[in-house]
């Protein structure tokens, strides 16, 4: 396809404007409705202040990855607003910016308007990617510069001009401030330029070749930067390896010496003597089965279906230069999850919303198609299902069916006014944790609170807890014992309230 192509839709300006404007829409509703925030907030706004007191070294030391937390410091300094309400504007945008790059895909592969207006439906209304509109997290910037790399990489691998691959390049970086996996993408996924298209071979090669050697030197560019002005590179990446390390240790049980552990334990005694040379492959299978799983469940009962009826009916077909550069991305991004599942032996579905949406890419095409093909049949009841699904969708995507925690906004309040200033305070929840000022490492507080910590706390400490089952038998054994005063109880909405005990003894 000629890249000019899709430079002919005349209205490409104003459907991105469109999207940009619901996408900030939405980012601004799901704010309003959501109660607290997600937990991982918590981390962000920490190093953010620690950024702010101590300066971005600091930040670094207790937070491995902190550029999003010193985005949200610099939006806090420049305007004032809360940290909370600072990471909310930045992820506003950087949704924006995502929905807006996925648009930017689709309409580079095709002149028609039609698919290009479901693509906006379908990034607005995927459910997976949108029930993350109020978290603040750095998946979302990560997701953007990718995508945004993917269109400058397409448009590349079509043009050969040097100028997208320096785009390209630059999307790939900042993506890496995100997560650091995106390096993988900009060395691995320039192989889509070397698929033969009209372009003679050798200048396939040669951009090829261009691309790769621009980003070695902006890479050893950056790193000397960063050296000069005292930011250690090296410290960062041993941090970050370390955090691994534990994951590379536990995979000696399973594969060395002690593998007879796990054969004891999933086939019992007697089939533990004859399949010792089939552990391995047991493990390989069960794993890949919960990533497949979860990359299912990742794209979700709306998209699951589409995506079925497309590849029976065949509907997807992509000019080359394009289908190459997503397809390679999505090799890629499946080598990381498999990487990742191997190494630490989990996975969730917010790891796979990258390859979900890479995806969701074919899906605009296969409405398209599907709605052409029943059009010149004369049947109605594809458009009857799509409406199914579309409705489905927006609910999916825009509802929360999870039970309310504002009892955990009003046992914060409460705490405050009604307690003494100086007590020590006791909780696993790390929202109250924060709002009472009186917790120094508030964003390392867990729900499994050690059992201990309630029998050590000295009289006076006031206990704000969930009951848990890890810590429920000292609980009860200090409201035994009376060391232990129930002073308020806040019913939650679904699942076990929140009692606020003092220490007595």
């Amino acid at each position: 396809m000629n890249i000019r192509l899709w430079h002919t839709v005349s209205d490409i300006r104003f459907i991105r404007l469109i999207t940009m404007l619901a996408s900030l829409t939405l980012s601004v509703l799901a704010v309003l409705l959501n109660d607290l925030p997600n937990t991982d907030a918590y981390t962000y706004v920490k190093a953010a202040e620690l950024a702010l007191q101590n300066g971005p070294s600091a930040a670094f030391a207790h937070y491995q990855w902190a550029q999003m937390p010193l985005m949200m410091a610099a939006v806090h300094y420049l305007t004032g607003m809360s940290l909370f309400a600072a990471a909310n504007v930045i992820n506003a945008l950087l949704f924006a910016l995502l929905s807006v790059c996925f648009v930017s895909i689709v309409a580079a592969m095709t002149p028609s308007r039609r698919v290009i207006w479901l693509a906006v439906v379908c990034i607005l209304l995927y459910p997976h990617l949108n029930e993350f509109r109020a978290y603040i997290i750095r998946d979302i910037g990560y997701l953007a510069f990718c995508l945004l790399a993917i269109y400058y990489l397409i448009v590349y691998t079509e043009s050969l001009r040097l100028r997208f691959g320096l785009y390209f390049l630059t999307s790939c970086l900042a993506a890496a401030c995100f997560r650091p996996e995106a390096l993988l993408f900009l060395f691995l996924t320039p192989i889509a330029v070397l698929v033969p298209t009209h372009s003679r071979v050798n200048l396939r090669q040669r951009a090829f070749l261009r691309l790769q050697t621009l980003s070695l030197l902006v890479i050893a560019a950056a790193g000397g930067i960063l050296a000069i002005v005292a930011f250690d590179v090296t410290a960062q990446l041993s941090t970050f390896l370390s955090i691994y390390q534990p994951f590379l240790s536990n995979l000696a049980p399973l594969f060395g010496a002690e593998a007879p552990v796990l054969e004891q334990s999933v086939f019992g005694d007697y089939a533990a003597q004859f399949v010792g040379d089939y552990t391995a492959i047991f493990l390989f299978v069960g794993l890949m089965a919960v990533l497949i799983a979860c990359i299912v469940d990742s794209l979700g009962l709306a998209v699951v279906p589409l995506l079925v009826y497309g590849a029976i009916r065949r509907c997807v077909r992509l000019p080359q230069p394009a289908l190459a550069v997503i397809v390679c991305w999505l090799a890629v991004a499946a080598l990381i999850l498999v990487m990742f599942i191997l190494l630490t032996r989990f996975v969730t579905t917010r790891y796979t919303l990258l390859l979900a949406v890479l995806v969701l890419v074919f899906v605009p095409f296969v409405i398209d198609r599907g709605w052409s093909l029943a059009a010149s049949a004369g049947r109605k009841g594809f458009g009857r299902w799509m409406a199914v699904l579309l409705v489905f969708a927006a609910l999916d995507a825009h509802l929360s069916f999870g039970a309310s925690k504002v009892h955990l906004e009003q046992a914060s309040q409460w705490i405050n006014t009604s307690t003494r200033p100086g007590a020590t305070l006791l909780t696993n929840e790390i929202h109250i944790a924060y709002q009472s000022g009186r917790v120094d490492n508030y964003d390392e507080v867990r729900r499994e609170l050690p059992g201990i910590n309630l029998l050590a706390a000295p009289p006076g400490t006031i206990i704000a807890v969930t009951p848990r089952r890890n810590f429920q038998a000292q609980l009860d054994a200090g409201i035994s014992n009376g060391s232990l005063r129930l002073v308020r109880e806040f019913p939650a909405e679904r699942g076990p309230s929140l009692l606020v005990f003092e220490k007595e003894l």
